[in-house]
């Protein structure tokens, strides 16, 4: 992560440990990351749900021109950002945890450099 505000771990986020610690299995208390839940699998990195949340984008939002990965990337942020903090509204952006970000660019590589966070552009 290059960035300052992409340097943060899932623990330093109530909302994603109230989330981890409402689906941690209660035999397997050694997950600690997110990422190592079945539903983080599951709703960020499925490419089934993922292309059905990209139609549900698709029509509130249109198309955007993107590749395959880089569309299931994007939208596998967003699906977390829904599982775990519900809806922000527009133009509303948090800093995800580098475990999330990394997991989930790991399942869709880019050739091309990452952007990054971005802070949305105040009215």
């Amino acid at each position: 992560m290059e960035k300052v505000e992409e340097c943060n771990c899932c623990t330093e986020s109530t909302k994603i440990m109230e989330k981890l610690n409402s689906r941690r299995p209660l035999k397997n208390p050694g997950i600690t990351c997110i990422t190592q839940l079945p539903a983080f699998q599951s709703v960020c990195l499925n490419t089934d749900v993922l292309e059905t949340a990209y139609y549900q984008y698709r029509q509130e939002h249109g198309t955007f021109q993107a590749t395959l990965e880089e569309k299931y990337r994007y939208i596998g942020y967003r699906q977390l950002v829904r599982w775990c903090h519900g809806v922000l509204g527009r133009k509303v952006g948090i800093p995800l945890p580098s475990c999330a970000v990394r997991a989930i660019r790991n399942a869709f590589p880019s050739e091309d450099t990452y952007r990054g966070f971005e802070w949305p552009e105040l009215p």
